[in-house]
């Protein structure tokens, strides 16, 4: 929906909001009639591989000035939050992407000073909620997709491998660094976020152990002081529906107390067959006004899913693709994952004045994920047939974390300086077990049609050892902008990290044993930014990584990886800050890096059923990133990025394997696009068309085993939209427009092998109260 449009609405919800005003009650009440006929209008505009197949690293508006507002601004040089900062050069624009109708933001709240894209010397990429809204983006998997240079390695039950330069990525919520849960782990609704926002490359200031793929940060929607209400509803193939709805205002007249819902919740088959995913999501926040100066903010969110595990298609014994149909699906049609995630979390900030302001953020997850499923372990080359495996696991996760941070302006000889000093905890309690059984223990596993086989989901393996696996980090941290030259701007900081790993098997009463302990590990930062004129500047930075890992190997858990990074590039503002273009080129070296074993064992870990890595020697990952995003001309928006990675074994243990690539799944090239364009002038809001294009194009990949491969695809995609109204807008998107049929990830000879979508559509209806 475009800016003016959002602007029009906003007046018309004003003296609804004020006629809202003091009736709390009436603001649930609202959201609740919604939600009754959410369906009827619309806005214009592994976990048993899961979690005993580990990752390698070890992670677990434009501003509306009111009068109300202002007489909580004592100092209008100052945010009233995180969510308005003032940028500089830029008075009351807000990081929060909802409603402007841009996919530019103004500034990037993951690095805490609050700086705009081009003055930050490391890439960084924002998804704004109206390209998630231009392409009826729902899951966060297809969110990440867009993001320049970051890999979605899909898993089958609903979890993904989030990638990028040849690395895992890290998670952050709301600016709390998290030990897990990005990695193969369920994902809450896209309803719920206001942006991502991507910081590739090592983030080791604020993410603390980290690995150099970097870091996304979960940013969620904050309440409005004026009461607006949408909600938006999606059909597709294969039974693909999807429904949310958003509701939010004051709750007090004095809108000292604002709130938001937000409900959304999807039901869908797949193109391939027997598979089924139910899940639903619910979101609820209060901001609380203590003083003009103290915003106390609370959060609470739940979700439940049901999801089939299909663990992919097998590969011929050469690795060479057995050009199944895309619906197939191998395995008993009874695997499932099912995992509940409900979160707490709490934010406080102060502004002192004079520019300074501390905050103090909190989250309180649980997860408890179920599995049971089968996976195929050989297959025979006449006929297809072969033997299956049935696991079952179950996961229990207790996520918490704390972020506290003060920052402000300093000046020194007439210079304006800024610093931060901060320090996280966080804290990650996995309680888990895992059990499989095979043909050879149980006969009615061999020789079976794997597309048809009959497997009692009776066959479930008691798990009889249960693992508690402690991980605790925390770190002091610190930045200071100092401002060398009107132009030049030096970027200094770094982080004292703490990580602690143990585990005990709470089944046999077993004392913890200590598997990972580091203290007072140091990563520094440095950066430099020039601007060359105004609208463009340059930078350089080093950084350092640091990263415990939770892989194992035949003879345990390995150990940190460590590595530095050197990026270097230029960024452009231009258009008014309407359009922003990056060009990056960085060079990574890591040593002890974990790497999946190629010959797909699964017989690590803990448990004996997680798959097993082994640490490479030394390893390197460079190259370059283009990025092109925001609006070109009245109504003709785009988000464009090249990416080229090479990545490459320099040192390892098998010397056959030094000269080749590490990272499964990591094109060296990758080109993203998508760009949207609205036939009329900003103030028309009726009888208004849209298109929408969108292209991924890649190069050759390889699965976790070398002998798998794939070679270039692209795939491209379209949309159509029409506006009725400024309350009602329809879309129509096709995606796989040519019927493209390849793989969108690859795994081993056996499984997690899974074809792309074939040709499909989505129609979305969207209405603004």
């Amino acid at each position: 929906m475009s800016a003016s449009m959002m602007l029009g609405l906003h007046s018309k919800t004003w003296s609804a909001s004020r006629r809202a005003c003091g009736y709390g009650a009436l603001f649930w009440g609202t959201a609740y009639v919604f939600l009754g006929g959410a369906a009827q209008a619309a806005d214009p505009q592994d976990a048993a591989l899961k979690k005993n197949n580990v990752s390698a690293q070890a992670t677990p508006d434009e501003h509306k000035a009111s009068a109300e507002q202002k007489a909580y601004t004592t100092e209008p040089d100052t945010p009233s939050s995180v969510e308005n900062l003032v940028v500089q050069g830029e008075r009351h624009k807000n990081a929060t992407t909802d409603g402007t109708g841009s996919y530019v933001v103004k500034g990037v709240s993951m690095n805490k000073m609050l700086l705009r894209l081009n003055e930050i010397p490391q890439s960084v990429s924002v998804l704004s909620r109206q390209q998630m809204k231009d392409q009826n983006l729902n899951t966060v998997d297809d969110a990440l997709k867009q993001v320049p240079g970051v890999n979605v390695n899909l898993y089958g039950d609903g979890t993904a491998g989030i990638t990028s330069r040849g690395y895992s990525m890290a998670p952050q919520f709301d600016g709390v660094p998290s030990t897990g849960g990005l990695q193969m782990a369920q994902q809450f609704d896209i309803a719920i976020y206001d942006r991502l926002e991507v910081l590739r490359g090592p983030n080791g200031t604020f993410q603390g152990s980290s690995s150099p793929g970097g870091s996304v940060n979960f940013v969620r929607k904050r309440p409005l002081d004026n009461f607006k209400a949408e909600g938006e509803f999606s059909g597709g193939s294969w039974n693909n529906l999807h429904a949310a709805a958003d509701v939010t205002g004051p709750l007090l007249a004095s809108k000292r107390v604002t709130g938001r819902l937000v409900l959304a919740g999807s039901d869908r088959d797949y193109f391939y067959n027997k598979a089924h995913d139910r899940r639903w999501t619910a979101y609820a926040v209060v901001d609380v006004h203590i003083t003009s100066n103290t915003t106390l903010s609370m959060n609470a969110t739940g979700q439940k899913n049901d999801t089939t595990r299909f663990m992919g298609l097998p590969r011929a014994a050469n690795g060479s693709d057995l050009n199944l149909s895309r619906n197939s699906f191998v395995g008993a049609d009874w695997g499932h994952t099912t995992s509940p995630m409900y979160e707490l979390g709490g934010e406080l900030e102060h502004r002192f004045g004079n520019g300074w302001r501390a905050r103090l953020t909190g989250r309180h997850r649980v997860t408890d994920t179920s599995l049971h499923y089968t996976y195929l372990n050989s297959l025979a080359k006449s006929a297809p047939t072969g033997n299956f495996v049935v696991a079952n696991s179950s996961v229990n996760e207790v996520y918490n974390g704390a972020d506290v941070y003060v920052t402000g302006p300093i000046r020194v000889l007439g210079r304006k300086n800024e610093i931060l000093i901060g320090g996280n905890y966080d804290s990650y309690l996995e309680t888990d077990g895992g059990a499989s059984i095979n043909s050879s223990r149980d006969s009615s596993l061999g020789g079976l049609n794997i597309f048809n086989p009959v497997i009692s989901s009776a066959i479930q393996p008691a798990i009889t050892t249960m693992y508690r696996e402690p991980i605790q980090q925390a770190g002091i941290y610190g930045s200071t902008r100092i401002e060398l030259l009107k132009s030049l701007h030096l970027l200094m900081g770094g982080r004292i990290s703490f990580y602690e790993y143990k585990y005990k098997n709470i089944s046999k009463g077993t004392p913890y044993v200590v598997s990972t302990k580091n203290n007072g590990v140091p990563t520094p930062y440095l950066g430099l930014v020039w601007n060359i004129i105004p609208t463009v500047s340059a930078y350089v930075s080093f950084t350092d990584t640091f990263t415990p890992q939770s892989a194992y190997g035949p003879s345990g858990r390995l150990k940190p990886d460590l590595g530095q990074q050197l990026e270097g590039g230029l960024k452009g503002d231009f258009f008014h800050h309407n359009l922003n273009v990056s060009l990056t080129g960085y060079r990574v070296i890591e040593r002890n890096k974990a790497i999946v074993d190629e010959d797909g064992s699964m017989n690590c870990g803990l448990t004996g059923t997680g798959v097993c890595y082994r640490a490479a020697g030394k390893v390197r990952s460079q190259g370059a990133e283009a990025e092109v995003v925001g609006r070109i001309l009245p109504g003709w928006d785009i988000n464009a990025s090249y990416t080229y990675n090479d990545n490459v074994i320099l040192k390892d243990s098998t010397p056959t394997l030094e000269g080749k690539a590490y990272a499964a799944n990591s094109p060296k090239h990758l080109f993203k696009l998508w760009t949207h364009y609205r036939f009329a002038d900003p103030e028309q809001t009726k009888n208004v068309w849209s298109v929408g294009a969108g292209v991924t194009a890649q190069s050759s990949t390889f699965g976790t085993t070398r002998t798998v491969t794939q070679g270039t695809y692209v795939v491209a995609n379209a949309q159509v939209g029409y506006q009725l109204n400024p309350k009602l807008n329809i879309t129509v998107n096709v995606n796989n427009l040519s019927n493209t049929k390849y793989y969108q990830r690859l795994g081993n000879l056996y499984y997690y092998n899974y074809y792309g979508e074939p040709r499909n559509f989505m129609a979305t209806v969207r209405s603004v109260f």
